[in-house]
């Protein structure tokens, strides 16, 4: 294992990256924060690139759900996972989220990076436990988010 802490913000400088780099230290470190964890939470990573956030959850004692579309970003991931030894604790799947067919709910939902955003909510709002959350963090898929929760969805958006 690369992490000995429980607290998160794992350094960057810790994980493999592909193409796209990883989600900050600091974000990770806020977002895990927001998600107001209890324990034990189930929680999907939409567009899970690295698989840092991923990691972050399932250190705290989450079982996840990672999906990611892009074959690079899928294998910088599995080999983040396994190097935190973490094959146990994190389901990694490949494949275009409007199309992945998921066999859980879910306390939370995280969407770090995404496209099809709308069409992705279409497939994991009914998977979302009563009084789940949902975490954007890119200002893009923050305001997206909003815009499209607000259109269908019964969600308090803040």
């Amino acid at each position: 294992m690369k992490w000995a802490y429980k607290s998160p913000g794992i350094p960057d400088n810790i994980f493999s990256r592909s193409k796209a780099g990883l989600t900050r230290e600091e974000i990770r470190a806020i977002t895990v924060s927001k998600a107001r964890l209890k324990g034990g939470e189930r929680i999907l990573d939409v567009g899970t690139g690295s698989g840092s956030v991923s990691i972050e959850f399932a250190l705290l004692g989450c079982d996840v759900t990672a999906v990611e579309k892009d074959n690079d970003h899928f294998e910088t991931a599995r080999r983040n996972i396994a190097d935190f030894d973490l094959n146990d604790k994190i389901e990694l799947i490949s494949g275009e989220m409007e199309d992945v067919k998921l066999s859980h709910n879910f306390d939370l939902i995280f969407f770090g990076g995404t496209d099809n955003l709308d069409k992705s909510l279409d497939n994991v709002y009914k998977h979302l436990k009563l009084g789940g959350r949902i975490i954007a963090v890119r200002l893009e898929a923050v305001v997206e988010s909003m815009n499209v929760l607000k259109k269908g969805y019964h969600s308090e958006c803040s």
